[in-house]
This record gives structure tokens, C-alpha cells and sequence, in this order.
């Protein structure tokens, strides 16, 4: 038996088994089958050698073969033992073939057919690539209906008409003109090509789903369910690494002070008129030798665009935290804060004022019961323990230190001041925010392949404390208080970054919405920590723009897949449908019977003063 016998015996054998296929041809040619699926793209090398975009073009999709095609590298009997055991099997099947047009022509994108089988695919894609604009330019696209062979005009068609229609099997090329060069210098414009790419790759799997679905048995129910379902080792090494850069510091521990019960002493001593003096924790990194090596990460060597996109996203959160570190205590940190975090527009602003008038504080109960530290800590242990009988990765441990602001979740532990007091309401609603939000979404990022979900995409912050801030309200504790101190947050940096002192701010909180002295100076202080962190506005941006999600009469818990964002929703479905997530573990006490009636409150047409007392 020859050696190419032995290879289409070999591929025949793993597709009848379902297995999946990754093969060197002769050559230096690849086939590549994530799965038996109903379609094949095909890029046959040009006999004067390959064009990187559209060689790149099938490498991001789940069934791809690239290859050079003459006698000593045939690829026909290749190509014919896919097609005909997939047609058997799917009662239909489509070859695509792309190629480069030599010169650009009228239209970006030229279609050509010769089959009526292949019109419905053929005519969806005209449509899609017509729809598609990358930045100010619109890719154009045309449908040819030709009697001659589908083939670039250096190789014969890749299979026979009559025996195509035979089989069950259409054809169509795709002659695509280099729009993404610089007619001068020949070179590409990288960035757009990057982004038709990825633009490219969702109109053809669109296309390809309009074909499976009309002419195939293929059980598929959306179009990503298409793409494909292996990442290159390359996607698991950055991924690591990209985790591995992210946990060499804990930011907000690095722009908390941990001298905050001196500072507000001393800050009340001089009677509120000298800005107090926050010390902070060594930096244990060097930022500049971080900054180095995530730039050094191969991320445009990624051939899948949307995890390509997901790390370079990441990538440049990390570069502006680290500025953040350099410039912790100087000027330029608020500028960076704003970079990451975003401004405050007039909407918010004006809620956040709305608030503070309409929210009216609570009378003070003198016999209300407060527990201390080690009395929170253990019912948030109980909250742990009664989350691990649905992970049993899950870490019950509570820390109880003198070294935090508070309470706060670092890294899936939540960490409680040894002087923290707090009312028996406020600590159950706080537990389903730092317990059933933070702690839950990372431990279910952390049941998810990419790394990425639990130290948290790009910007997730807002989505996660707008959750966290609505599972107060859900358990009962969301009270008139907190709302006011979520609206001065707002408030509070705007004040800052219209360049107003620590105490001018301080005494607008007073004197303007009669805030007490130490909460006002709780307030300021995270507000101007580090140099001006504007962080503290996403709490109440967050959950305005979480109870417009409600509204929309979507579901929660979708949203606690990870440390994710909002319009990362479109992301995390096609990921989903390409089996490239696991399924949601955990599931907090908020999501249960007894709080549904709440949501479904919101979804009826409540807003933020609906939920007011």
C-alpha cells in the first residue's frame, strides 16, 4: 500500500470514527477537522507562493485545508474522501474555496457558483459581506452565476460538476481582492486586516449555517455552533501566562491605605482642614519589567480572532494598571484611572444628585444590633459552606486582618478589618454581595478553561458590583444608606476630577447632603486613594445599567459565568455555543425561588427609586 493510500485510509477511518483530524499533506499542507462537520474551507497555495491573509482566512475555522496542488502534492484525492464521507454522512456537504484575485477590482469580494445547490449559501454571503463596515469603509461583494468551472485561474475546479451534483456536494470560490494592502508600498494596513479577519469569519459561518441548515441533517442551532471547538497550545500558553502577570500584584491592595483609622484621627484633630497623609504598601514589582513581557506574548500569532481579541483586551487593562502603579501618589494616576474605569456622564451624575435628595437617611436606632468582625466572618463561613455543596473547590476560610479597609474579596477570599462592625440587616445583604457575587464568580471563572474569568476580563468591575449592589437589594438590605453613599461615590469623583481638594469634597458631603464626618471621610478617602481612583462610580453605573438588562427581560445568571462585562454578553455566547465554556457551577442564594419575585418587579418597569424605601 502507497503512502497516499495509506493516508486516505487514515482520514477515512477517523471520520466514519467522528475522530478529530489534524494532518501534515505533502508539502507542507494541513488538514485540519475539529469535528465531522458538513463543509471543508479549502486554500490551494499559489504555485508562486502564499498569500498570508487568505492562507490565514480557513485557519480560523473548525474544517480547513490548506495545501499546495500539482503532481508531487496532489490534494484531489484528499479532498474527495472528506467530501464524499461527509455528504454519506450529512446528506449534503460544501466545498469553499478562496483564493486571491491578482489586482483589486470593483468589489472586495467576488462569489462565484455554478450550482443551484450552492445558491442559498452563496447568495446569504453577498448579503453578509455587503452588511459589513470596518470603521468609515464598507466592504462591497458581488454574486457570480457563471456556467465555467469554480476555480482560481492557476488550478482545475477541486472536484468534478456532474460528479458534485451526484454526490450531493456544491462548490463555491471566494476571489477576494487585496483591499487590505497599501497600493503604494503593496503592505498591508495590519489593523484592518485584523478586523476583516475577524469579520470575514462570522459572515461565512453565517453563510455556511444557511446551507447545513436547507441541505444537510447537521444538528446545529445557531451559527457559532459551527466554528471551532480546539485552541492551538499557543491560546492555553498565553492564557497562563496573561494570569500568571495579572497575580503578581493585588491592585487594590496596592492603592488602599493601611493607615486609615490614624489618618481619619488625625484628620478629625485638625478639624477636618488638613488633607490627611494615606500610607500605602510597598510595590513588590518592578511595572516596567511586566509591561516587557506581556508585550513580548505572541497574541498576533492567535488565528481565532475572538480569543485573539479577549487577550489583547486583557493585555492592555494590565499595561494601564501598571501604569497606575507608577504613578501611585502623583498626578497622572487620576488620568490613568479614568483611562481604565471611564468618565461620569451627565445621566449618571444626575441620578447619583437624584438620589441623594430622594433617598431619605435612616432614623438611628440606638438598640440596633451590631455584630463585630469575627461574628461577620463566621456567618459569611456558614454563606461558604453552604455554596461548597455545589463546588467542593470552594475555600470556606474567612480573614479576619488589620490590614484592609473594611471588608473586601482579594482573589476568591474575603478578607474582614478586625474592627469591623456592621447591623445584623446590612451583614446578611453584604454577604450575597461580597459571597454570593465576588466569591461566586470567581470560583465559577474558575471552572472555565480560559483562566481569564476568574482574574477578570477587561472593565468587569461595573458589571460585578452592579450584580453585587442588586443582591443587597434582593436580600432585604439594600437600604436608603447605602444608596446614598453609592450616589456621593458618584458625587465624589466627579468632584475630584473637576480638581477639587480632598477637603472641599469631604465638606460637600457634609455641609451639602449632610453626610456624618467619618462616613464622609470613609468616602473621600476611597476616592482620592492612590492619587484619584475612580473606581467607587461603577457601583451605582453598574446596577443602572443591570436593572436595564433586567428590564429587557433577560436572565441573571448567564452574567455569573465569571468576572465578565456587560457587552462581553455577545462573546461569552459564541464561546458557549462552541463548546468552549463549561457550564455554571454555582448558583448564589440570591438567584433562588424566594428572590425571583423581586426581579420579576424590575422586569415589569421598576428603576432605580422604585427600589428606595
Amino acid at each position: 500500500m502507497s503512502q497516499k493510500e495509506k493516508l486516505i485510509n487514515q482520514i477515512s477511518d477517523k471520520l466514519k470514527k467522528g475522530d478529530p483530524i489534524r494532518m501534515s499533506l505533502p508539502c507542507k499542507g494541513i488538514l485540519k477537522i475539529d469535528r465531522p462537520v458538513p463543509f471543508l474551507i479549502v486554500y490551494r497555495v499559489p504555485p508562486n507562493g502564499k498569500d498570508n491573509f487568505t492562507y490565514s482566512l480557513g485557519r480560523t475555522e473548525s474544517a480547513y485545508l490548506m495545501a499546495l496542488d500539482n503532481e508531487k502534492c496532489e490534494v484531489g484525492s484528499v479532498i474527495k474522501v472528506v467530501s464524499e464521507t461527509l455528504a454519506d454522512l450529512f446528506g449534503g456537504f460544501i466545498l469553499v474555496e478562496v483564493w486571491l484575485s491578482k489586482e483589486i477590482n470593483t468589489h472586495a469580494f467576488n462569489i462565484h457558483i455554478n450550482q443551484k445547490s450552492a445558491l442559498s449559501m452563496a447568495n446569504k454571503l453577498t448579503d453578509e459581506l455587503n452588511n459589513l463596515r470596518l470603521g468609515n469603509i464598507a466592504v462591497n461583494a458581488a454574486l457570480d452565476k457563471q456556467k465555467t468551472a469554480v476555480a482560481p485561474p492557476y488550478y482545475p475546479p477541486l472536484i468534478d460538476k456532474k460528479e458534485a451534483n451526484q454526490s450531493e456536494i456544491a462548490l463555491v470560490g471566494i476571489e477576494i481582492a487585496p483591499v487590505y494592502n497599501d497600493e503604494k508600498t503593496g503592505k498591508p494596513y495590519p489593523l484592518f486586516l485584523r478586523e476583516l479577519r475577524a469579520s470575514f469569519g462570522k459572515a461565512l459561518r453565517k453563510s455556511l449555517f444557511e446551507f447545513v441548515r436547507t441541505n444537510t441533517s447537521y444538528n446545529a442551532t445557531h451559527f457559532e455552533m459551527l466554528g471551532t471547538t480546539v485552541l492551538d497550545s499557543k491560546v492555553w500558553d498565553i492564557d497562563r501566562d496573561l494570569a500568571e502577570y495579572t497575580n503578581l500584584f493585588d491592585f487594590l491592595l496596592l492603592v488602599t491605605p493601611i493607615n486609615v483609622a490614624e489618618a481619619w484621627k488625625s484628620f478629625s484633630k485638625s478639624n477636618f482642614m488638613e488633607t490627611p497623609v494615606f500610607h500605602y504598601r510597598p510595590m513588590p514589582i518592578e511595572p516596567e519589567l511586566i509591561k516587557r513581557k506581556i508585550y513580548n506574548l505572541p497574541i498576533e500569532d492567535i488565528s481565532d480572532p475572538t480569543i485573539a481579541f479577549l487577550f489583547r483586551d486583557k493585555r492592555k487593562e494590565i499595561d494601564r494598571m501598571l501604569n497606575m502603579m507608577l504613578e501611585r501618589e502623583k498626578p497622572d494616576f487620576m488620568h490613568s484611572s479614568l483611562q481604565l474605569f471611564g468618565n461620569i456622564d451627565e445621566h449618571l451624575l444626575e441620578v447619583a444628585r437624584a438620589i441623594l435628595v430622594a433617598a431619605e437617611p435612616a432614623l438611628e436606632d440606638e438598640k440596633e444590633e451590631l455584630l463585630n468582625a469575627q461574628e461577620f466572618a463566621q456567618m459569611a463561613e456558614e454563606e461558604l459552606i453552604w455554596l461548597k455543596q455545589q463546588d467542593k473547590n470552594i475555600l470556606t476560610a474567612v480573614r479576619v486582618r488589620d490590614d484592609v479597609e473594611g471588608v473586601m474579596v482579594s482573589r476568591g477570599t474575603l478578607n474582614v478589618n478586625k474592627n469591623y462592625k456592621i447591623s445584623r440587616q446590612r451583614a446578611t445583604a453584604l454577604i450575597q454581595h461580597e459571597i454570593g457575587t465576588h466569591v461566586v464568580t470567581y470560583y465559577n471563572g474558575k471552572a472555565q478553561p480560559l483562566k481569564l474569568f476568574y482574574i477578570g476580563v477587561p472593565g468587569y468591575e461595573q458589571l460585578q458590583e452592579g450584580l453585587a449592589v442588586f443582591s443587597e437589594y434582593l436580600s432585604g438590605g439594600l437600604t436608603n444608606d447605602r444608596m446614598r453613599i453609592l450616589a456621593a461615590r458618584v458625587v465624589a469623583v466627579y468632584h475630584m476630577t473637576a480638581g477639587n481638594s480632598f477637603v472641599d469634597t469631604f465638606f460637600m458631603l457634609t455641609d451639602k447632603y449632610e453626610f456624618k464626618p467619618e462616613i464622609a471621610f470613609h468616602i473621600t478617602m476611597r476616592v482620592y486613594r492612590g492619587g484619584g481612583l475612580t473606581k467607587d462610580a461603577v457601583y451605582l453605573k453598574g446596577l443602572l445599567h443591570l436593572l436595564e438588562y433586567i428590564k429587557q427581560g433577560k436572565d441573571l445568571a448567564p452574567l455569573l459565568i465569571g468576572k465578565i462585562r456587560q457587552d462581553y454578553i455577545p462573546v461569552i455566547n459564541e464561546l458557549t455555543f462552541r463548546g468552549l465554556l463549561s457550564k455554571i457551577p454555582i448558583k448564589p442564594r440570591y438567584l433562588s425561588p424566594p428572590y425571583i419575585r423581586k426581579i420579576n418587579k424590575i422586569k415589569k418597569g421598576g428603576n432605580i427609586f422604585s427600589i428606595l424605601n
